[in-house]
C-alpha cells in the first residue's frame, strides 16, 4: 500500500511538474487512497469515457484516490495510466514506453543532442490538447531527464550514473 502511494504520487507529481512550470514552493495536499475497485464501484460516466477513449484496454485495474479515479491499463502492448475526474473528464494521460515505441520526431529531438547517450524510458503526457515527453537517458557518467513539448527539448534534471565504472 505505501509503495502504491509513492508511486501514484511521483507520477502524478511528474506529470503536473512537467506540465505547469512554477517557481514556488508547492504544499502537498494529504491524499486517501481508497484501494483497487472494480469497474462496477465506478460511476458510469467515468466508464462509458473511459471505454470510449480507450476502446482496446486490457487489464483494467481502477483505483479511487483524493476524490478521483485512476486507471491503469495496457493499450497497444504499452503501460498507461488515466486519470478521470468522477462526471468522466479525463485529467490526463500517462504512457509509458521505450526508445522503439517513441515517435520519430521526438527521438530525433533527443538523439540531436544525445547521440551517444541510451534512451532508457520514456512517459508521454497528454493533457487536453497538449502532448509531453519526459524523456531518461543515461551515458555511462550521468542520467538526465529531458522534457520535450512541440520540438522544444529541455533538461529537467542531472544524476550521477550509480552503474559507472
Amino acid at each position: 500500500m505505501k509503495n502504491l502511494v509513492i508511486l501514484l504520487f511521483l507520477s502524478g507529481l511528474l506529470s503536473l511538474a512537467e506540465i505547469k512550470e512554477s517557481t514556488a514552493q508547492i504544499k502537498l495536499e494529504e491524499i486517501e487512497i481508497y484501494g483497487t475497485a472494480n469497474k462496477t464501484a465506478i460511476s458510469e460516466k467515468v466508464t462509458k469515457s473511459f471505454d470510449r477513449v480507450f476502446k482496446d484496454a486490457t487489464n483494467a485495474t481502477w483505483y479511487i484516490v483524493n476524490k478521483q479515479i485512476i486507471v491503469n491499463f495496457i493499450l497497444h502492448d504499452q503501460k498507461n495510466k488515466a486519470v478521470f475526474q468522477k462526471n468522466g473528464y479525463l485529467v490526463y494521460h500517462l504512457v509509458y514506453g521505450t526508445e522503439q515505441q517513441m515517435p520519430t520526431d521526438v527521438r530525433k529531438v533527443v538523439k540531436s543532442k544525445y547521440f551517444d547517450h541510451k534512451i532508457n524510458s520514456t512517459i508521454n503526457v497528454k493533457t487536453g490538447d497538449r502532448s509531453v515527453w519526459i524523456v531518461n537517458v543515461s551515458d555511462p557518467k550521468e542520467i538526465i531527464v529531458l522534457r520535450i513539448e512541440d520540438g522544444t527539448m529541455e533538461v529537467k534534471d542531472k544524476f550521477p550514473n550509480s552503474e559507472a565504472s
